[in-house]
């Protein structure tokens, strides 16, 4: 089995000073920082990038109207793509308008868009995109001309903003690099503080504060033109289990400085923990306090949700009514024909839960033609057996990969991007310290698997420096996964190990391995004899018939679809055996 995997060495402070953002500031049902690209990450723009804080923009947002009637594939006006002359009034605003959905005759370029938004006035534009995924937007047939800054955001994101100004509220943006424009201005970025080490995690592993906790910290930046003395940082969680709070500082910085104060650094700040935690949504927040009026203070704050739950572990964000995992963007390897997108997990009480199954959601290329209905995705919970410490360990492989429990989800309807929920054909028992990667797999091209964009790991796997969703195309596996800002939206559901059955009847004598399999399939009969060997796939249908030695024969599967199958044993002397493998 491959491995590639990127050495991590992040630390706080290591983040590029100076990093473009692009906010909504109002109204507050949608205020925060969105995921974004934009003049600095494509070519041939003849704004090259948005670093100069004399280029930052912040004013009201307005969605540009070019007249053209009818809906566009998404079911978006055909008129919000922009593609004509504008012929709404958006002069000394920020345009919003909408990517060319992919299928209707209103085609134009990125850079016309952009242009037909200038030419009208706009003093920059938000661009949305029809998928739930971000690209970086190149300049093609015009983008020289292109002189106002212009943000590329998820489809997700833009549903949100263009609701708003639907409902003719009021939204005010910022999209730019601040430094020195302000004379007192301090802020924080979600990449330089510490996300709760989990989303998600099952309360029988979290009984008191011995049992989680987790540092806490963050990186503060002195986005201001005057020195600043009386920093602080003050973190909070509230939740079920009470109101914790604490407060470092004050401290001084320099413009263009930062300051991290991190659990255990040189400026420290106490570790979060509860006595108890009682099940439910926890929120923690840090808050930077310049201890005077800070002229620019919509980065002031940065919070974050974790829940304590009965049953789902997961580093994605949760649903409030759900309790499940929940996507924000869809995402698989290109130009690969399978690809497994995983979670890790290990805990010193994880024998107080068994492994039931996974969630996850799936959604179809947008002109792939093709629904999701009858599409069948494995899932594998593998007992992870490479011996490494932590990422940076040159020992880190996943060459001892064993799965100890699988099954697969049949969709009977084109259920996309809904959190839907696939049992592990029998649960297992989790050991304790033992590392665990839970999969969930996909065999098809047109198909993508859910992701959350709304928490960023990256400090916190750069203090813990484990792994968390590690991911597998054709090309190997990726410890970091997509990047540390971008989990699969997926979680283990687990259960109380006192209710598994652990007095199952006597194992089979007979074996079936490697499981999964790639191109070989091990089948040894149980008894002293030779004995037929049936494979079929999950409809039913047989793909392989095959007579085995006494003492075991190799199989040959690589003319099989990765998928889930069944292997019997036709025994003539005792009952047949059924066993299930899946082949990737």
């Amino acid at each position: 089995m491959k491995t590639l995997f990127t050495l991590l060495m992040v630390c706080f402070g290591a983040t590029a000073f100076g990093q473009v953002s692009f906010s909504i500031l109002e109204p507050a049902s949608i205020a925060g920082g969105y995921n974004f690209t934009s003049n600095g990450d494509g070519t041939d723009w003849g704004l090259p990038n948005l670093l100069d804080p004399n280029d930052a923009i912040l004013d009201t947002c307005v969605i540009a109207e070019d007249g053209t009637p009818g809906l566009n594939a998404q079911g978006i006006p055909l008129s919000y793509e922009a593609c004509g002359p504008i012929v709404n009034n958006i002069a000394g605003k920020i345009a919003v308008c909408y990517r060319y959905d992919g299928s209707s005759s209103n085609v134009c370029w990125f850079a016309e868009k952009i242009l037909n938004c200038q030419n009208a006035g706009a003093i920059g534009v938000i661009m949305i995109n029809r998928e739930d995924a971000l690209i970086d937007v190149p300049g093609v047939n015009g983008g020289p001309q292109c002189t106002i800054p212009f943000a590329f955001i998820s489809s997700s994101d833009g549903a949100l903003l263009r609701a708003r100004l639907e409902a003719g509220d009021d939204v005010i943006a910022f999209l730019g690099n601040k430094q020195g424009l302000y004379t007192d201005d301090a802020g924080l970025k979600a990449e330089s503080s510490l996300a709760p080490i989990i989303a998600s995690t099952a309360s029988l592993i979290a009984q008191d504060d011995t049992e989680f906790g987790f540092d806490v910290g963050a990186s503060i930046y002195n986005f201001g033109s005057a020195n600043q003395n009386n920093v602080s940082l003050t973190a909070t969680v509230n939740g079920p289990g009470g109101t914790w709070t604490e407060t470092s500082g004050p401290y001084s910085i320099a413009p263009g400085d930062t300051l991290d104060v991190v659990t255990g650094g040189t400026h420290n700040i106490p570790a979060f923990s509860f006595p108890t935690y009682p099940n439910g949504r926890y929120t923690l927040t840090y808050e930077v306090d310049l201890g005077a009026t800070d002229s620019s203070d919509f980065d002031n704050t940065l919070t974050y949700d974790f829940v304590i739950s009965d049953d789902v572990i997961s580093y994605s964000s949760i649903d409030t009514l759900t309790g499940i995992p929940t996507p924000s963007a869809n995402f698989r390897a290109a130009n690969s024909a399978s690809f497994q997108s995983c979670q890790h997990f290990r805990d010193p009480n994880a024998s107080r839960l068994g492994a039931q199954g996974m969630y996850f959601s799936a959604v179809t290329g947008f002109d792939s033609g093709i629904t999701l209905d009858g599409e069948e995705i494995p899932i594998t919970l593998y007992q992870w057996d490479d011996q490494f410490t932590d990422l940076n360990d040159p020992n880190l492989d996943f060459a001892n990969l064993n799965a100890v429990a699988f099954g697969f989800y049949y969709y009977p309807s084109d259920l996309q991007g809904e959190t839907v929920y696939a049992a592990f054909d029998t649960p297992v028992q989790l050991q304790d310290n033992q590392r665990y990667l839970a999969c969930v797999q996909i065999n098809n091209a047109d198909v993508f698997l859910g992701h959350d964009t709304r928490i960023d790991y990256t400090s916190s796997i750069g203090v813990y420096l484990q792994p968390q969703t590690p991911n597998q195309s054709d090309n190997g596996f990726f410890a970091l996964g997509f990047g540390e800002d971008l989990s699969p939206a997926i979680g283990l559901r687990v259960m109380d190990a006192a209710f598994l059955d652990l007095n199952e009847a006597d194992p089979k004598s007979g074996s079936v391995y490697p499981n999964p399999a790639n191109d070989v399939l091990i089948v040894k009969p149980g008894t002293n004899e030779a004995a037929q060997v049936q494979i079929t796939d999950m409809s039913g249908r047989i793909v392989m018939t095959s007579e085995v030695m006494a003492d075991g024969s190799s199989l040959d599967i690589s003319l099989l679809k990765a998928g889930a199958y069944t292997v019997t044993i036709f025994n003539e002397t005792q009952e047949n055996e059924v066993f299930k493998v899946i082949v990737q």
